[in-house]
Parts: structure tokens; C-alpha cells; sequence
């Protein structure tokens, strides 16, 4: 399995590309804000988003939860993708990230600013 991560400043249009840039590179899942994606559905996890503290958000963001992990690790086990997607704020956060689920460390890492201008 290949990984590849997109990285970019909050707020810079990461998760509103990712499905174009995730098909471009033939990734066939997205792994954004503690959720697994597949296309435009959500398979697994639980959204930073929806969490009620920045600090419940950046523990899901991280897959901090052994729960989230497992659902997370299952559904890649049963999906065998060959290539993923992982986005985050720092190619440190996308490491973490790979670790955490078990998977290799990021091969490829394309900066938001590369795939989209400031507009």
C-alpha cells in the first residue's frame, strides 16, 4: 500500500479538493479529520469536526481513540486499497497519522499550494 499526503494550512481547500486530487492520483480512499473516505462516502471514524473541544477535534484529527483505530485499520483491511490519501496540517500531523493506523510512512507529500492557487 501506498500512502500519500496533501498538506496545507487549516482553512486552504485541502478536504474541498481532496476527491479530485485522491482520483488524479488513483488513491482510492481519503483519510480527513478522523474519518475514512471512500469517493463521497464516509466508510469509518469520527469527524473532528463534530467533536465539542479543539482538543476532542485534534484527538480525533490524530486517531488518538483505540476505537477509531481499530474501525479505521478494519475497514483498510477489508478495502485493501493500493494507494491513500492521507490530508493534514503538517507532514509531521500526516506522519503521525500513517503510524497510528499502522500504515507506511507517506512516500509522496504535495503541499496544497502546489494543487491550488490562492484564489
Amino acid at each position: 500500500m501506498e500512502v500519500i499526503s496533501l498538506v496545507g494550512p487549516s482553512g486552504t481547500g485541502k478536504s474541498h479538493r481532496a476527491t479530485n486530487i485522491a482520483h488524479q492520483l488513483d488513491a482510492q480512499v481519503i483519510i480527513d479529520d478522523g474519518l475514512l473516505i471512500q469517493g463521497n462516502r464516509i466508510l469509518a471514524g469520527s469527524s473532528a469536526k463534530r467533536q465539542p473541544t479543539r482538543i476532542g477535534a485534534i484527538k480525533s484529527a490524530l486517531f488518538m481513540d483505540d476505537n477509531q483505530v481499530l474501525e479505521i485499520k478494519k475497514a483498510l483491511v477489508d478495502l485493501a486499497p493500493e494507494r491513500v490519501l492521507i490530508l493534514g496540517t503538517s507532514n509531521d500531523m500526516t506522519e503521525r497519522i500513517a503510524a497510528r493506523l499502522e500504515l507506511p510512512a507517506p512516500s509522496k507529500v504535495l503541499n496544497i499550494e502546489d494543487v491550488a492557487s490562492e484564489k
